[in-house]
């Protein structure tokens, strides 16, 4: 029975997407995805992996999270920020007023909400259509997105996977990128299955 590693995906992410590319660069294990709501923290506990991960909005709730996990849990983290508006000062790009954008959007148009935010995370595919999961799940991340904040003591337990192009969070900040257990840096954006593809070799076996 391979290993079961579990992880919650991104803001507006088909967990089926991130599943795939998964189990394309990562074989040797048994994947299981949760969307990013209110719940996925409790998901990922109740699968009792020996290893998680998360994806943007996903790898926050893990470091907001992680007093949380087991103390032997390895935790790795793909596209993090530990807060993700700019105003915070803690390594994410996006102003408040893009995000309220969105929010404003997604009330009205959803389809247009998640275009508009692929657009600004420089994602290379279309949303799925219908919606990837639940719009109050969706309604839930943006506002995690705007008022989460991880400790940045939290990522001294993580590993973490950046792109040096991710449009999304500002890799030069010393207080975010000094404070990871390790850190990968790639010539990548914020797609996903870059980064997943850039994890530790050992891993891929």
């Amino acid at each position: 029975m391979p290993e079961t590693w579990a992880w919650i995906s991104g803001w507006a992410i088909q967990p089926e997407r991130f599943r795939k590319a998964l189990e394309d660069a990562l074989p040797g294990y048994r994947h299981v995805v949760f969307e990013p709501n209110a719940q996925a923290l409790d998901r990922v506990l109740a699968a009792k992996a020996s290893r998680v991960g998360g994806y943007s909005l996903g790898s926050l709730l893990l470091l907001a999270g992680i007093d949380r996990l087991p103390a032997d849990t390895e935790i790795y983290c793909l596209a993090p920020f530990i807060a993700f508006c700019k105003e915070a000062a803690m390594g994410g790009t996006t102003p408040e007023a893009s995000l309220a954008a969105i929010q404003s959007r997604l009330s009205r148009t959803p389809e247009k909400a998640l275009k508009l935010f692929y657009r600004l995370a420089g994602l290379r595919e279309e949303p799925t259509e219908p919606l990837p999961y639940l719009l109050e799940d969706l309604e839930w991340g943006l506002t995690a997105l705007q008022s989460l904040r991880a400790a940045p003591e939290a990522c001294a337990r993580a590993f973490a996977v950046l792109g040096i192009k991710d449009p999304l969070v500002d890799e030069t900040d010393a207080g975010f990128s000094d404070a990871w257990k390790a850190i990968i840096r790639i010539d990548a954006t914020h797609h996903y299955d870059t980064l997943i593809k850039a994890l530790p070799s050992e891993l891929h076996s």
